[in-house]
């Protein structure tokens, strides 16, 4: 027996499908090969130029005497297996710095419970719960913009936004735990996200890191300016960690063309590959104003309150406020990505940078501080189920007739919905 359980995985199925996954193995590692032949010299060197150019100087300045305010949330889904109820647990703590000293008393955490409706599918529930998680983290940060010179979010200013379209009609009959103030529904609460984002930027002392960078801005711009063929279908990040050095600093504001938002050229890149897998000809002028086209319309479709909304031009300047930064900070890790309001003074650019370069943890690359609240306020996964197990075991204590719960509270067939 004990043999047989130090055999890895692979090699406890059935020798058929052992030597398909195997043979799938070797020719995965051939494409690799193939593909990584095409990121050359030749190939890179337009990226290399981009990014060249996008140098910007570093301004080291004293940081260490600043307060920082640090915001990160976390949230986790559970479903009662039992009576087909849905919950969902949201946190966000923020922690206080004097450089990378922690305050006395500079520590506060926020929690609360969202509980599903009977009609929402998963996609829906989890979009709303994230929605809660943004609103209480941009309701810590205003808090803490009162008590330090510097507010750090995780994340990007507007990265609630994506799937917002899905929701925003529906109902949500939450009640902010701090406030009191009660949101019937998901719009409502998408509209006080944008008011509570809005002030974040205009005080010019908040900043974002962002972790997490699906775009592909830079293979986008290189295929506008060379033509498709040029492009490596590698994400921002990748061609980053390519074409940087530790201490680099690399300003999106001085690669793309003045008046294009990065994500645009991300949707051309997206273009592009819809134009190959079709063997449609390529007119990049074309597929640029297409790009464009669909940004407003993904932008008024996740934030306005319908596609008519008269305030889309305010909406699109609302998520152009924003510019990006990167910063090579280890030479194992991408570049940090800093999101800053767009025209913010050099203060705040040299502090968000040097301390970005200055703080960092050697083995993630970002600021040790973000990390450290991102221990502080990460749900385990087992707490969800935990807690729908609390609510069954007190019902079941009072006698309450299961089956009846389930048949009010659960669609047909839920269970493992959340798994």
């Amino acid at each position: 027996m004990g043999a047989e359980e130090d055999l890895p995985d692979l090699q406890k199925i059935p020798k058929p499908l052992q030597e398909k996954y195997y043979d799938l193995a070797r020719r995965e590692v051939e494409w690799i090969l193939n593909y990584l032949t095409k990121v050359d010299v030749e190939f890179l060197k337009p990226f290399e130029d981009s990014v060249k150019r996008a140098k910007r100087g570093l301004n080291r300045v004293e940081w260490k005497e600043r307060t920082f305010a640090v915001v990160d949330g976390s949230d986790t889904p559970a479903i009662d297996e039992r009576i087909g109820v849905k919950y969902g647990l949201s946190s966000a703590c923020v922690k206080a710095f004097k450089g990378l000293e922690p305050l006395e008393d500079g520590e506060l955490y926020v929690g609360d419970m969202l509980k599903g409706s009977v009609n929402d599918s998963k996609e829906e529930f989890l979009k709303k719960l994230d929605l809660v998680t943004a609103y209480l983290e941009r309701a810590l940060a205003l808090r803490a913009l009162e008590e330090v010179d510097y507010v750090v979010i995780d994340g990007s200013f507007f990265g609630f936004r994506a799937g917002c379209s899905r929701v925003k009609t529906k109902s949500l009959n939450w009640v902010d735990p701090v406030s009191r103030r009660e949101f019937k529904s998901v719009y409502g609460l998408i509209e006080e996200l944008l008011k509570m984002t809005e002030k974040l930027l205009s005080s010019r002392r908040a900043f974002g890191i962002v972790k997490r960078v699906p775009t592909s801005a830079l293979d986008g711009l290189i295929g506008y300016t060379y033509g498709p063929g040029r492009m490596l279908g590698l994400s921002d990040r990748s061609i980053l960690l390519l074409t940087t050095s530790p201490g680099d600093v690399i300003a999106y504001s001085e690669i793309f063309p003045e008046g294009y938002y990065h994500d645009v050229f991300s949707l051309f890149c997206s273009q592009m590959e819809e134009y190959g897998r079709k063997g449609t000809s390529v007119d990049v002028e074309r597929a640029l104003k297409g790009a464009e086209r669909r940004f407003r319309l993904q932008v008024v479709s996740d934030l306005g309150r319908h596609k008519d909304d008269k305030r889309s031009d305010e909406l699109i300047r609302l998520i152009r406020s924003t510019e990006r930064v990167f910063v090579r900070t280890v030479e194992s890790q991408p570049p940090v990505c800093l999101e800053l309001p767009k025209g913010a003074g050099r203060d705040l650019k040299d502090i968000a940078i040097t301390y970005v370069l200055e703080s960092h943890n050697s083995a993630t690359g970002l600021p040790l501080a973000l990390d450290i609240v991102d221990d502080l306020v990460s749900l385990p996964r087992r707490v969800g189920t935990e807690f729908v197990d609390e609510i069954e075991a007190e019902l079941l204590r009072r006698n309450v007739d299961l089956r009846r719960m389930r048949a009010v509270f659960s669609k047909i067939n839920p269970q493992k919905e959340f798994e």
